[in-house]
Protein backbone atom coordinates (compact mmCIF):
# COMPACT_ATOMS: atom_id res chain seq x y z
CA UNK A 1 0.00 0.00 0.00
CA UNK A 2 2.72 2.24 0.51
CA UNK A 3 4.14 1.80 -2.84
CA UNK A 4 0.30 2.78 -4.59
CA UNK A 5 0.53 6.06 -2.13
CA UNK A 6 3.82 7.50 -3.06
CA UNK A 7 3.00 6.44 -6.71
CA UNK A 8 -0.34 8.71 -6.04
CA UNK A 9 1.76 11.45 -4.21
CA UNK A 10 3.86 11.21 -7.35
CA UNK A 11 0.49 12.33 -9.69
CA UNK A 12 -0.47 14.82 -6.90
CA UNK A 13 2.65 16.21 -7.65
CA UNK A 14 2.47 16.55 -11.25
CA UNK A 15 -1.20 17.82 -10.58
CA UNK A 16 0.20 20.85 -8.15
CA UNK A 17 2.78 21.90 -10.78
CA UNK A 18 0.68 21.96 -13.88
CA UNK A 19 -2.34 24.12 -11.87
CA UNK A 20 0.61 26.23 -10.40
CA UNK A 21 1.68 26.67 -13.69
CA UNK A 22 -1.34 28.15 -14.98
CA UNK A 23 -2.06 29.82 -11.64
CA UNK A 24 1.25 32.03 -12.30
CA UNK A 25 0.17 32.61 -15.75
CA UNK A 26 -2.97 34.26 -14.00
CA UNK A 27 -1.60 35.80 -11.44
CA UNK A 28 1.00 37.90 -14.60
CA UNK A 29 -2.07 38.34 -16.80
CA UNK A 30 -2.76 42.00 -15.86
CA UNK A 31 -5.90 43.23 -15.25
CA UNK A 32 -7.51 45.83 -17.33
CA UNK A 33 -10.59 48.71 -16.82
CA UNK A 34 -12.24 50.54 -19.35
CA UNK A 35 -10.01 53.42 -20.29
CA UNK A 36 -11.19 57.58 -20.81
CA UNK A 37 -10.25 57.08 -24.67
CA UNK A 38 -13.58 57.86 -26.49
CA UNK A 39 -12.79 55.67 -29.18
CA UNK A 40 -15.84 53.07 -29.96
CA UNK A 41 -15.25 50.09 -32.23
CA UNK A 42 -18.17 49.14 -34.94
CA UNK A 43 -19.23 45.66 -33.03
CA UNK A 44 -21.88 43.09 -34.71
CA UNK A 45 -22.96 40.67 -31.51
CA UNK A 46 -24.81 37.98 -32.61
CA UNK A 47 -27.47 35.83 -29.95
CA UNK A 48 -28.33 32.40 -30.74
CA UNK A 49 -31.94 31.69 -29.33
CA UNK A 50 -34.23 28.48 -28.52
CA UNK A 51 -36.90 28.93 -26.12
CA UNK A 52 -35.44 31.64 -24.19
CA UNK A 53 -38.57 33.96 -23.40
CA UNK A 54 -37.98 34.28 -19.92
CA UNK A 55 -34.41 35.52 -20.49
CA UNK A 56 -33.78 36.80 -23.26
CA UNK A 57 -35.28 40.30 -22.40
CA UNK A 58 -32.60 40.67 -19.44
CA UNK A 59 -29.83 39.94 -21.95
CA UNK A 60 -31.05 42.22 -24.29
CA UNK A 61 -31.57 44.74 -21.89
CA UNK A 62 -27.74 44.74 -20.37
CA UNK A 63 -26.65 45.03 -23.68
CA UNK A 64 -29.19 48.15 -24.47
CA UNK A 65 -28.23 49.82 -22.02
CA UNK A 66 -24.42 49.77 -22.44
CA UNK A 67 -22.44 53.02 -22.13
CA UNK A 68 -21.28 52.85 -25.54
CA UNK A 69 -21.86 54.93 -28.56
CA UNK A 70 -25.30 53.08 -29.88
CA UNK A 71 -24.82 54.14 -33.29
CA UNK A 72 -21.68 51.38 -33.39
CA UNK A 73 -23.98 48.59 -32.18
CA UNK A 74 -25.23 46.20 -34.36
CA UNK A 75 -27.19 43.02 -33.01
CA UNK A 76 -28.48 39.75 -35.07
CA UNK A 77 -30.56 37.76 -32.77
CA UNK A 78 -31.35 34.52 -34.45
CA UNK A 79 -34.34 32.92 -32.86
CA UNK A 80 -34.05 28.93 -34.10
CA UNK A 81 -37.61 27.56 -34.28
CA UNK A 82 -38.25 28.60 -30.80
CA UNK A 83 -41.81 27.55 -29.57
CA UNK A 84 -42.53 29.91 -27.32
CA UNK A 85 -42.43 33.44 -27.68
CA UNK A 86 -38.44 34.33 -28.20
CA UNK A 87 -38.58 36.34 -31.07
CA UNK A 88 -41.21 38.70 -29.48
CA UNK A 89 -40.17 39.26 -25.80
CA UNK A 90 -36.54 40.36 -28.95
CA UNK A 91 -38.28 42.48 -30.67
CA UNK A 92 -40.12 44.17 -27.61
CA UNK A 93 -36.88 45.50 -26.42
CA UNK A 94 -34.58 46.21 -29.35
CA UNK A 95 -37.49 47.52 -31.61
CA UNK A 96 -37.03 51.37 -29.21
CA UNK A 97 -33.44 51.26 -28.57
CA UNK A 98 -32.15 52.93 -30.81
CA UNK A 99 -29.74 49.89 -32.48
CA UNK A 100 -29.00 48.98 -35.64
CA UNK A 101 -30.69 45.21 -35.35
CA UNK A 102 -32.04 42.21 -36.88
CA UNK A 103 -34.49 39.35 -35.60
CA UNK A 104 -34.20 36.13 -37.85
CA UNK A 105 -36.59 33.41 -37.01
CA UNK A 106 -35.30 29.88 -38.70
CA UNK A 107 -38.44 28.03 -39.53
CA UNK A 108 -36.41 24.61 -38.57
CA UNK A 109 -33.97 23.98 -35.53
CA UNK A 110 -30.76 24.11 -37.30
CA UNK A 111 -28.41 24.68 -33.95
CA UNK A 112 -26.10 26.89 -32.93
CA UNK A 113 -23.33 26.62 -35.89
CA UNK A 114 -25.39 26.90 -38.71
CA UNK A 115 -27.34 30.02 -37.00
CA UNK A 116 -24.50 31.86 -36.60
CA UNK A 117 -22.99 30.53 -39.96
CA UNK A 118 -26.23 32.37 -41.33
CA UNK A 119 -26.07 35.68 -39.18
CA UNK A 120 -22.42 36.40 -40.22
CA UNK A 121 -23.97 37.45 -43.82
CA UNK A 122 -25.83 40.02 -42.10
CA UNK A 123 -22.63 41.35 -39.49
CA UNK A 124 -21.68 44.89 -40.66
CA UNK A 125 -18.59 44.92 -38.74
CA UNK A 126 -15.32 42.97 -38.43
CA UNK A 127 -15.42 42.78 -34.55
CA UNK A 128 -18.19 40.18 -33.68
CA UNK A 129 -19.12 38.99 -30.37
CA UNK A 130 -20.88 35.71 -29.49
CA UNK A 131 -23.44 36.05 -26.50
CA UNK A 132 -25.81 33.26 -25.37
CA UNK A 133 -29.82 34.43 -24.67
CA UNK A 134 -29.48 33.10 -21.27
CA UNK A 135 -26.60 35.53 -19.76
CA UNK A 136 -26.27 38.85 -18.67
CA UNK A 137 -23.98 41.74 -17.46
CA UNK A 138 -23.95 43.98 -14.60
CA UNK A 139 -21.51 46.03 -15.47
CA UNK A 140 -22.15 49.05 -18.28
CA UNK A 141 -18.86 49.22 -19.68
CA UNK A 142 -18.66 45.40 -20.52
CA UNK A 143 -18.53 46.14 -24.52
CA UNK A 144 -16.07 49.22 -23.92
CA UNK A 145 -13.91 46.70 -22.14
CA UNK A 146 -13.75 44.88 -25.16
CA UNK A 147 -13.50 47.71 -27.79
CA UNK A 148 -10.44 48.75 -25.44
CA UNK A 149 -8.80 45.58 -25.11
CA UNK A 150 -9.11 45.01 -29.03
CA UNK A 151 -7.51 48.13 -30.14
CA UNK A 152 -4.76 47.47 -27.97
CA UNK A 153 -4.24 43.68 -28.68
CA UNK A 154 -5.74 43.34 -32.52
CA UNK A 155 -6.37 39.86 -31.39
CA UNK A 156 -8.25 37.38 -34.03
CA UNK A 157 -10.12 36.11 -30.63
CA UNK A 158 -10.54 37.27 -27.07
CA UNK A 159 -11.42 35.00 -24.70
CA UNK A 160 -14.41 36.50 -22.40
CA UNK A 161 -14.83 35.84 -19.02
CA UNK A 162 -17.68 34.04 -17.73
CA UNK A 163 -19.71 33.49 -14.12
CA UNK A 164 -21.87 31.99 -12.35
CA UNK A 165 -24.63 34.16 -11.35
CA UNK A 166 -25.04 34.70 -7.58
CA UNK A 167 -27.58 31.70 -6.00
CA UNK A 168 -27.14 30.00 -2.76
CA UNK A 169 -26.61 26.16 -1.95
CA UNK A 170 -24.93 23.33 -2.72
CA UNK A 171 -25.55 22.60 -6.22
CA UNK A 172 -25.14 25.80 -7.56
CA UNK A 173 -21.87 26.41 -5.62
CA UNK A 174 -20.55 23.31 -6.97
CA UNK A 175 -21.28 24.89 -10.25
CA UNK A 176 -19.68 28.30 -9.26
CA UNK A 177 -16.36 26.97 -7.71
CA UNK A 178 -15.59 24.82 -10.94
CA UNK A 179 -16.18 27.49 -13.43
CA UNK A 180 -14.24 30.12 -11.23
CA UNK A 181 -11.11 26.89 -10.95
CA UNK A 182 -11.58 26.96 -15.17
CA UNK A 183 -11.56 30.50 -15.60
CA UNK A 184 -8.38 30.84 -13.34
CA UNK A 185 -6.32 27.64 -14.95
CA UNK A 186 -7.86 29.09 -19.40
CA UNK A 187 -6.74 32.77 -18.33
CA UNK A 188 -3.43 31.56 -17.64
CA UNK A 189 -2.77 29.08 -20.39
CA UNK A 190 -4.18 32.08 -22.46
CA UNK A 191 -0.73 33.86 -21.04
CA UNK A 192 1.43 31.49 -22.15
CA UNK A 193 -0.38 31.43 -25.43
CA UNK A 194 -1.32 27.77 -25.34
CA UNK A 195 -5.39 28.62 -24.72
CA UNK A 196 -7.30 25.90 -24.06
CA UNK A 197 -10.67 26.38 -23.36
CA UNK A 198 -13.61 29.29 -24.06
CA UNK A 199 -17.01 29.90 -23.85
CA UNK A 200 -19.42 31.23 -26.67
CA UNK A 201 -21.78 33.11 -24.36
CA UNK A 202 -18.97 35.90 -23.94
CA UNK A 203 -16.72 35.36 -26.98
CA UNK A 204 -15.35 38.06 -29.74
CA UNK A 205 -13.60 36.99 -32.57
CA UNK A 206 -12.68 38.96 -35.80
CA UNK A 207 -14.75 38.11 -39.04
CA UNK A 208 -11.59 38.11 -41.07
CA UNK A 209 -10.55 35.55 -38.61
CA UNK A 210 -13.94 33.83 -39.43
CA UNK A 211 -13.15 33.94 -42.72
CA UNK A 212 -9.96 32.10 -43.06
CA UNK A 213 -11.12 29.28 -40.79
CA UNK A 214 -13.84 28.79 -43.21
CA UNK A 215 -16.17 28.95 -40.16
CA UNK A 216 -17.35 25.82 -38.93
CA UNK A 217 -16.57 23.82 -41.30
CA UNK A 218 -14.30 21.37 -40.07
CA UNK A 219 -16.28 20.20 -37.27
CA UNK A 220 -19.86 21.34 -38.64
CA UNK A 221 -20.88 17.57 -37.34
CA UNK A 222 -20.23 18.34 -34.22
CA UNK A 223 -23.07 20.21 -32.67
CA UNK A 224 -21.33 21.60 -29.69
CA UNK A 225 -17.84 23.40 -30.26
CA UNK A 226 -18.44 26.37 -32.04
CA UNK A 227 -16.05 28.03 -28.91
CA UNK A 228 -13.51 25.63 -28.20
CA UNK A 229 -13.40 23.88 -31.62
CA UNK A 230 -13.74 27.20 -33.38
CA UNK A 231 -10.36 28.44 -31.38
CA UNK A 232 -8.60 25.47 -32.16
CA UNK A 233 -9.13 26.34 -35.40
CA UNK A 234 -7.71 29.63 -35.37
CA UNK A 235 -4.81 29.13 -33.31
CA UNK A 236 -3.74 27.20 -36.64
CA UNK A 237 -3.95 30.05 -38.59
CA UNK A 238 -0.43 31.60 -38.67
CA UNK A 239 0.14 34.86 -36.89
CA UNK A 240 -3.24 34.38 -35.22
CA UNK A 241 -3.03 35.94 -31.49
CA UNK A 242 -5.87 34.84 -28.80
CA UNK A 243 -6.14 36.75 -25.27
CA UNK A 244 -8.02 36.40 -22.44
CA UNK A 245 -9.56 39.13 -20.98
CA UNK A 246 -8.89 39.34 -17.93
CA UNK A 247 -11.78 42.53 -16.65
CA UNK A 248 -14.24 42.60 -13.71
CA UNK A 249 -16.07 44.48 -15.85
CA UNK A 250 -15.91 42.23 -18.87
CA UNK A 251 -18.22 39.01 -16.62
CA UNK A 252 -20.78 37.82 -18.28
CA UNK A 253 -23.02 35.86 -15.97
CA UNK A 254 -25.07 33.04 -16.74
CA UNK A 255 -27.78 30.81 -14.74
CA UNK A 256 -27.21 27.77 -13.03
CA UNK A 257 -28.42 24.28 -13.48
CA UNK A 258 -31.39 23.92 -11.12
CA UNK A 259 -31.02 20.19 -10.59
CA UNK A 260 -28.34 17.84 -10.89
CA UNK A 261 -29.69 15.91 -13.67
CA UNK A 262 -29.52 19.03 -15.73
CA UNK A 263 -26.08 19.51 -14.85
CA UNK A 264 -25.04 15.92 -15.88
CA UNK A 265 -27.31 16.86 -19.24
CA UNK A 266 -25.13 19.70 -19.46
CA UNK A 267 -21.82 18.64 -18.80
CA UNK A 268 -22.23 15.27 -21.28
CA UNK A 269 -23.25 17.91 -24.24
CA UNK A 270 -20.05 19.82 -23.17
CA UNK A 271 -17.96 16.85 -23.07
CA UNK A 272 -19.09 15.77 -26.59
CA UNK A 273 -16.95 18.54 -27.97
CA UNK A 274 -13.97 17.55 -26.21
CA UNK A 275 -14.12 14.08 -27.26
CA UNK A 276 -12.84 15.46 -30.93
CA UNK A 277 -10.62 18.09 -29.26
CA UNK A 278 -6.73 17.03 -29.41
CA UNK A 279 -5.44 20.24 -27.64
CA UNK A 280 -2.57 18.23 -25.38
CA UNK A 281 -3.37 20.63 -22.38
CA UNK A 282 -7.34 19.76 -22.59
CA UNK A 283 -6.36 16.05 -22.19
CA UNK A 284 -3.31 16.48 -20.04
CA UNK A 285 -5.83 18.06 -17.29
CA UNK A 286 -9.06 15.88 -17.97
CA UNK A 287 -6.65 12.96 -17.70
CA UNK A 288 -4.81 14.36 -14.56
CA UNK A 289 -8.17 15.95 -12.59
CA UNK A 290 -9.73 12.08 -12.70
CA UNK A 291 -6.96 10.88 -11.56
CA UNK A 292 -6.75 12.59 -8.74
CA UNK A 293 -9.87 13.02 -7.72
CA UNK A 294 -10.69 8.82 -8.12
CA UNK A 295 -7.58 8.65 -5.68
CA UNK A 296 -8.68 11.50 -3.29
CA UNK A 297 -11.59 9.15 -2.90
CA UNK A 298 -9.42 6.03 -2.77
CA UNK A 299 -7.04 7.68 0.21
CA UNK A 300 -9.92 8.84 2.01
CA UNK A 301 -12.01 5.29 2.24
CA UNK A 302 -8.24 3.65 2.83
CA UNK A 303 -7.31 6.74 5.38
CA UNK A 304 -10.70 5.75 7.87
CA UNK A 305 -11.10 2.00 7.07
CA UNK A 306 -6.98 0.65 7.42
CA UNK A 307 -6.65 3.79 9.95
CA UNK A 308 -3.46 2.19 11.38
CA UNK A 309 -1.58 2.64 7.74
CA UNK A 310 -4.08 5.45 6.55
CA UNK A 311 -1.51 8.56 7.69
CA UNK A 312 -0.33 9.15 4.17
CA UNK A 313 -3.84 8.50 2.93
CA UNK A 314 -4.91 11.07 4.68
CA UNK A 315 -2.48 13.70 3.70
CA UNK A 316 -3.16 13.41 0.17
CA UNK A 317 -6.86 13.94 0.77
CA UNK A 318 -5.89 17.33 2.85
CA UNK A 319 -3.11 18.54 0.26
CA UNK A 320 -5.62 17.61 -2.16
CA UNK A 321 -7.83 20.01 -0.42
CA UNK A 322 -5.20 22.92 0.25
CA UNK A 323 -4.59 22.78 -3.78
CA UNK A 324 -7.95 23.68 -4.91
CA UNK A 325 -8.98 25.94 -2.22
CA UNK A 326 -5.89 28.43 -3.00
CA UNK A 327 -6.64 27.79 -6.92
CA UNK A 328 -10.77 28.88 -5.39
CA UNK A 329 -9.62 31.81 -3.51
CA UNK A 330 -7.10 32.93 -6.50
CA UNK A 331 -10.64 32.98 -8.68
CA UNK A 332 -13.13 33.93 -6.53
CA UNK A 333 -11.14 37.17 -5.85
CA UNK A 334 -11.45 38.17 -9.71
CA UNK A 335 -14.89 37.00 -10.04
CA UNK A 336 -16.42 38.91 -7.13
CA UNK A 337 -17.66 35.78 -5.48
CA UNK A 338 -15.85 35.57 -2.30
CA UNK A 339 -18.70 33.97 -0.29
CA UNK A 340 -17.44 30.69 -2.56
CA UNK A 341 -15.04 30.53 -0.10
CA UNK A 342 -17.32 29.41 2.66
CA UNK A 343 -18.26 26.35 0.51
CA UNK A 344 -14.54 25.28 -0.61
CA UNK A 345 -14.34 22.54 1.77
CA UNK A 346 -18.16 21.04 1.43
CA UNK A 347 -17.50 21.83 -1.86
CA UNK A 348 -13.80 20.18 -1.52
CA UNK A 349 -15.21 16.80 -0.27
CA UNK A 350 -18.09 16.48 -3.05
CA UNK A 351 -16.10 17.49 -6.36
CA UNK A 352 -14.46 14.39 -6.17
CA UNK A 353 -17.50 11.88 -6.60
CA UNK A 354 -19.10 14.58 -8.89
CA UNK A 355 -16.02 14.42 -11.28
CA UNK A 356 -15.65 10.53 -11.24
CA UNK A 357 -19.48 10.78 -12.33
CA UNK A 358 -19.34 13.24 -15.07
CA UNK A 359 -16.43 11.64 -16.32
CA UNK A 360 -18.69 8.19 -16.60
CA UNK A 361 -21.29 9.55 -18.10
CA UNK A 362 -19.99 11.42 -20.64
CA UNK A 363 -18.06 7.88 -21.23
CA UNK A 364 -21.74 6.31 -21.74
CA UNK A 365 -24.40 8.91 -22.16
CA UNK A 366 -25.79 10.84 -25.36
CA UNK A 367 -25.48 13.98 -24.83
CA UNK A 368 -29.37 15.93 -25.34
CA UNK A 369 -29.91 19.15 -26.90
CA UNK A 370 -32.72 21.35 -26.51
Amino acid sequence: MTVVVYILFGILAIYGIVLLWLAIGFMRTKSENQNEIGVYTPVTIIICARDEEKKIGKCLKTIVQQDYDLSKIQIIVINDASSDSTAFQAQAVLKDSGINYRVVSNNEQKGKKQSITYAMQFAQHELIVTRDADTFTTSYSWLKVISDHYLKTRADMIIGPLAIANNFGMLWALQAIENNTLSVLNCGSAFYKKPFLCNGANLVFTKSAFEKTNGYNNHIEVKSGDDVLFMEDIKKVQGSVITYLKSCEAIVYTYPCFSFAALLSQKVRWASKFKVNKNPINLLLAALTFIVNFSWLYCLFYGFLVPQNGGLSLIFVLLKLLIDFLLLFLASRFLKNKALVFYALPVGCIYPIYAVIVALASLFMKPKWK
